[in-house]
């Protein structure tokens, strides 16, 4: 999380309330990937994405508000040399709604079951954004699930941001407002401009809902409580205790550029505005002493794009692709 939360990740934060989905039978098929359902806990599924190749299992975890689909152009560069798959989290797009259950430890175990669902032992995790909870906690917990580690613009600390909320009304942010856009081409456009390049357009229909006989935006496609129980729930990393090798890319942005804003932006309390005024400097020097902790740590590789933007593979496709590979051909 970033500055370019200012605009682009937390497009996916604030929505109008959203009914509960119809998900689609499992076991569907296009070109690109096969659709299945996979059962994580009683009465909850999560979608599960198929992309075929051949060699040892490659999961794909979106970040806060994306579904599966939001990899659509990257996981298909991986299955020369791996079974690729990209799940979608409790909570959003076709996997189940259910009222709870959304903070890292409950998602982290989402993780463990779908992989049991699929008959895996080990897989390469790759997580984006907020999915970086989910790739610490498993690294913690089930290290004997893990091959190896990718985070993709992913290892800001949430928990400390998670803490910083605590007790208090999440505020506002700005975001991109997707209200009173026509088409699902005016919503693909709008989000591009402001993400680097076009969301597949897979991810198009399954994040977001359109009206059936004019085409214009209604709302996302999620759980209307999801977004704000994930970040409250976001846990404290660990970073060093991960053991496995551990490969991240990022852009070099974090939380700092965000707390800035809040520190002065009118339409947020003033109380607000003042704790996120003393906040700033702690938490500069927090990102700091993170950034060289991951630097010294051995078993991590960490590969850096400046002005990237948060999603790394829509703006930087072919470095993060030769990153990946390099990384998982170690």
């Amino acid at each position: 999380m970033r500055t370019s939360w200012l605009r682009l990740s937390w497009v996916l934060l604030l929505s109008a309330c959203a009914t509960t989905p119809s998900p689609p039978p499992g076991g569907t098929a296009d070109p690109l990937h096969q659709v299945r359902r996979v059962k994580v806990a009683p009465e909850v599924e999560l979608e599960v994405l198929d992309y075929g190749g051949k060699g040892p299992a490659l999961v794909f975890l979106p970040g806060l508000g994306s579904t599966g689909h939001v990899f659509d152009v990257l996981a298909p560069e991986f299955i020369a040399t791996h079974h690729v798959y990209a799940f979608t989290r409790r909570g959003f797009g076709a996997s189940s709604w259910p009222a709870s259950g959304y903070d890292s430890a409950t998602l982290g175990h989402d993780v463990v079951a779908a992989l049991d669902g699929l008959g895996l032992t080990k897989a390469t995790l790759a997580g984006h954004s907020l999915a970086g909870d989910e790739l610490n906690w498993m690294g913690l917990n089930h290290p004997e699930r893990v091959e190896a580690l990718i985070f993709l613009d992913a290892t800001d600390n949430k928990g400390e941001i998670a803490a910083f909320l605590k007790d208090s009304p999440l505020p506002p942010l700005p975001f991109t407002v997707l209200d009173g856009q026509p088409s699902r081409e005016a919503v693909t456009a709008l989000l591009a401009r402001d993400l680097g390049g076009p969301f597949p357009p897979h991810e198009i229909e399954q994040a977001y809902e359109f009206d059936a006989a004019t085409g214009a935006y209604l709302r996302y496609h999620r759980l209307p409580e999801s977004t704000e129980q994930c970040i409250r729930g976001s846990a404290l990393p660990d970073y060093a205790k991960l053991r496995g090798p551990v490969l991240a890319i990022t852009d070099e942005q974090a939380f700092a550029g965000w707390v800035e804003f809040l520190s002065k932006a009118e339409n947020v309390p003033a109380d607000l505005r003042e704790r996120a005024r003393v906040f700033l400097p702690e938490l500069r020097q927090h990102e700091a002493a993170q950034d060289a902790l991951l630097r010294s740590l051995p078993n991590w590789k960490l590969v850096t794009l400046p002005g990237a933007g948060h999603y790394l593979w829509l703006t930087r496709h072919a470095e993060v692709v030769s990153a990946m590979r390099a990384f998982l051909a170690r």
